[in-house]
């Protein structure tokens, strides 16, 4: 069996296990790239080779830094590889994307598509003729891709996704290269790598211009594989046509209808959505608050003013809202896990920590009421992921408790919830 680490090793003199106990921006960089590596090698059909980690020039005093490049008999794919976590926010024609956390600052970072498309443009003065396809890959697990990427001609996935969209390229492909040609554009770009001068594979020494591993599948074994998966798809192609003009005159009736329909229940059609909004409303109530008769009492006891929204950038807003209690009776506390839950017209909900890192929580100075404090305007909070704050039709703050203003400030009832903003 193939020790992975070692074969990396070889390819980029990183000794992943030292990395992954230091763990700083690098070490990262480096378990990321090696976790890639990792998946390439055990599934990439065909002739195929890698190098990873070099320094390619892109003038004669300037180099670029390459993560990985995989020689396939399809042509060249380079690889930019992001080891982040948290949520990605970008659009591949903005230079920064964002690195968005729910408890901690978010930070920006250069448009890893354009960092990609500075290496390609390297590469292409060394190998001109060869096809390079540009992938960017972010490896850790709990990543959240939210990126919009209008090239047909890039892909910007998760590491789950790398194996099915590699593949896909591989099948659209009509160039292939014999096993001569991927040595020579190996050894074309081998000087500028870290790559030992030999490499173990399964505990045998191996010279670097040899290291073809993994082949699966032989080259003219491939190309018959791939010719008949196009036939398959030729035959199903037949088929389709036939159908369409069958499925037309339907299609163009349903759109008539469709329509007309349209234009005589508008006014139907928007009292339905309100009792469909109203129900969710309904349902977007804990279900242990469902039926609580304090919920509306709570309401009846706080007043809610000076309610601000306020965009910041294309995808986050601000908010702040200042809660009045005079009653006599009963005061208010907010508690560590209380949230603001967002509603969006199109029926989306986010959940943002009122308490976190940067704002911590002190149960003294969160309580309002008579002889404590009459009000309380509540830190001002950056909602992420939202567009537009056209968009948002409903705010509530939850996990408040309700306590009597009594010498020991007696519970009466806890997981409370208050409606801050509604549309």
């Amino acid at each position: 069996m193939t020790d992975y680490t070692k074969v990396y090793q070889q390819l980029t003199s990183v000794d992943i296990e030292k990395q992954k106990r230091i763990w700083d921006d690098r070490g990262k960089g480096y378990y990321g790239e090696y976790l890639l590596f990792c998946q390439l090698y055990k599934f990439v059909p065909g002739t195929a080779k890698i190098l990873m980690n070099l320094e390619v020039p892109v003038d004669e005093s300037h180099t670029t830094e390459i993560d990985l490049i995989l020689f396939h008999e399809t042509g060249l794919y380079v690889f930019e590889v992001k080891h982040y976590k948290g949520t990605i926010y970008g659009k591949n024609t903005e230079p920064y994307w964002t690195q968005y956390f729910r408890t901690a600052p978010n930070s920006k970072f250069r448009n890893p598509i354009e960092q990609n498309g500075y290496h390609i443009r390297a590469l292409q003065r060394l190998l001109p003729t060869v096809p390079i396809h540009s992938f960017v890959v972010f490896t850790h697990e709990d990543c959240d891709l939210r990126v919009t990427n209008t090239s047909s001609s890039i892909d910007v996935c998760r590491m789950n996704d790398v194996e099915n969209i590699l593949l896909s390229r591989f099948r659209n492909q009509t160039v292939f290269y014999s096993t001569d040609d991927l040595d020579m554009q190996f050894r074309a770009l081998v000087s500028f790598s870290k790559m030992q001068e030999t490499v173990l594979l399964n505990q045998e020494s191996a010279p670097f211009h040899s290291w073809v591993e993994p082949t699966i599948l032989g080259l003219e074994s491939k190309k018959a594989e791939l010719e008949a998966e196009k036939s398959r798809y030729a035959s199903l192609e037949q088929s389709l046509q036939k159908c369409k003009k069958a499925v037309l005159f339907i299609g163009l009736l349903a759109v008539l209808l469709c329509v007309v329909f349209s234009l005589l229940s508008v006014a139907s059609f928007r009292e339905k959505c309100q009792q469909q909004l109203d129900a969710f409303k309904q349902n977007f109530l804990h279900v242990d608050q469902i039926g609580n008769e304090y919920i509306d009492d709570l309401q009846s006891y706080v007043e809610v003013s000076n309610v601000s929204l306020t965009p910041l950038t294309d995808d986050a807003c601000s908010f702040t809202v200042r809660l009045a209690v005079s009653n006599d009776v009963y005061g208010i506390q907010l508690t560590e896990t209380s949230k603001y839950i967002v509603m969006t017209t199109n029926g989306k909900v986010f959940e943002y920590d009122v308490f976190g890192e940067h704002l911590k929580y002190y149960s003294i100075s969160n309580k309002i009421g008579t002889g404590i404090r009459s009000y309380a305007d509540l830190a001002k909070i950056q909602f992420y992921g939202i567009p537009d704050i056209e968009d948002i039709s409903y705010i509530k703050l939850t996990d408040i408790t309700l306590f009597k203003l009594d010498i020991g400030n007696t519970i009466i009832k806890d997981s409370l919830e208050l409606e801050l903003y509604s549309t």
